[in-house]
């Protein structure tokens, strides 16, 4: 039990040193670093590694360990093309599996969401997880979570390499909420549209939910 909980402490230390840019894109994740840094002995730190590279979350290369996937203008296109092949059917699915028992689930990631944009933007990015990992679990096909993680995963890199809203500038953050910022809105109409069981609202719902995100990231300078 105890390697247990050493391993998931690995795993999230390794996703916050990601957020604090202490690992740039395309650098090394190092285990005896790692192992060092947490003080912690190399095994529940190698578990962690290979499950992030298993969550697809780390990159690896034989005889060369993990990395921090690379970054660029062509590999965000490639991503955002395939958010848009796999999140509409994902959404479908969930809003014609729907069952009320979700509901409270729901509503409680909504308000975390809305205090983490008042009190620690910096882990809006574990909500957004949640949210889309709770959506594929509606959803009820196991194929769609890994597939699903791994791209937001990527998406929130991208976030958090080339812009600033995950900061705690938190004023900043609010403005940004009332324009470019429509996430927290759009995942609470997204979740309503799941419960209603409207699997074509709930289509719509997340292809402007992708195209805005890709749009806010395309516009910096590449």
């Amino acid at each position: 039990m105890q390697m247990r909980s050493n391993e998931e402490i690995a795993y999230n230390a390794v996703m916050d040193l990601i957020v604090q840019h202490s690992y740039q894109p395309g650098s090394p994740v190092v285990e005896s670093q790692i192992a060092k840094k947490l003080k912690m002995s190399r095994t529940p730190v190698h578990s962690a590694l290979k499950m992030l590279v298993s969550d697809g979350l780390l990159e690896n290369t034989v005889n060369k360990g993990c990395f921090v996937p690379n970054l660029s203008k062509e590999d965000l296109d490639e991503l955002f093309n395939f958010r848009f092949v796999i999140e509409p059917p994902c959404v479908v699915d969930a809003a014609l599996n729907y069952s009320p028992i979700y509901r409270e689930r729901m509503d409680a990631l909504i308000e975390e969401e809305g205090r983490s944009i008042k009190d620690n933007p910096g882990k809006l990015h574990v909500i957004d997880s949640k949210i889309h990992d709770l959506i594929s679990e509606i959803a009820g096909n196991s194929y769609y979570m890994r597939s699903i993680k791994q791209a937001h995963w990527k998406t929130q890199l991208y976030l958090f390499f080339y812009d600033d809203h995950y900061t705690n500038r938190v004023e900043k953050l609010k403005l940004r909420e009332k324009g470019g910022y429509k996430s927290p809105l759009q995942h609470m109409m997204l979740f309503d549209a799941i419960a209603d069981k409207d699997p074509e609202r709930a289509a719509a719902i997340v292809r402007e939910h992708i195209t805005s995100t890709h749009v806010f990231l395309s516009n910096r300078k590449w």
